[in-house]
């Protein structure tokens, strides 16, 4: 059974903090075949279908082993944030000695002031600039308001969540075993696009699970 440990952290995030609805991160070579894709073809075709809409939700990524909370102190923060997420203060080992997760939090959306917004319609148009402006990683989420009523309002900035995660799916022995276990790691808000990799020989694999950004 895998020990769970649990550190609170405490994160400071200004005015402007950005929400990441989502992290992935690149699968490497699968160690059976030497190879992340036995069928190249089939990849191709599968790499196409992505699931739904990506969701806000904590991710567990893979880090590495790490071995007490002072290592995830150092680990789990260089995992999140590149995913454009905050570490929630959570870790645990899947492979004893050799491999642990980091849980990946949502960061809170940016507000981002824009010059005075005259109506809906208005905001329609200065909002995604306003966005887009700030980061080219966050969208407009269709929230605005007024601070000084003729000169100033604010749009609310959503961080876009990259396409594709990898997630832990325990060991897979082939090609033939991974259609058995990869949508089940992906679970309903994505869809496997054909992509795997073992990151532990013979004790753990990561299936590729897309959403629509």
């Amino acid at each position: 059974m895998n020990t769970k440990h649990i550190l609170s952290a405490l994160f400071t995030s200004s005015a402007f903090g950005i929400l990441l609805i989502a992290g992935c991160s690149v699968p490497m070579d699968e160690g059976d075949s030497e190879q992340a894709f036995a069928d190249d073809e089939t990849v191709e075709e599968a790499s196409q279908a992505l699931g739904p809409a990506c969701v806000a939700k904590n991710l567990a990524l893979e880090a590495g082993p790490i071995w007490n909370t002072t290592d995830a102190q150092t680990k789990c923060p260089n995992v999140c944030n590149p995913q454009n997420m905050n570490w929630n203060g959570q870790w645990w080992t899947t492979v004893p000695g050799a491999m642990s997760v980091c849980e990946c939090s949502p960061r809170p959306a940016a507000v981002v002031q824009a010059g005075p917004i005259w109506s809906n319609t208005h905001a329609q148009t200065q909002c995604p600039t306003t966005c887009a402006a700030f980061s080219s990683a966050t969208k407009w989420d269709g929230q605005w308001w007024t601070t000084v009523p003729g000169q100033m309002s604010v749009c609310e900035c959503a961080t876009t969540p990259p396409a594709t995660v990898s997630l832990e799916a325990g060991p897979i022995w082939s090609s033939a075993d991974a259609p058995s276990k990869c949508p089940a790691a992906c679970g309903t808000s994505r869809a496997w696009n054909g992509q795997w990799s073992t990151t532990v020989s013979g004790q753990m694999s990561v299936c590729g699970c897309a959403c629509t950004p």
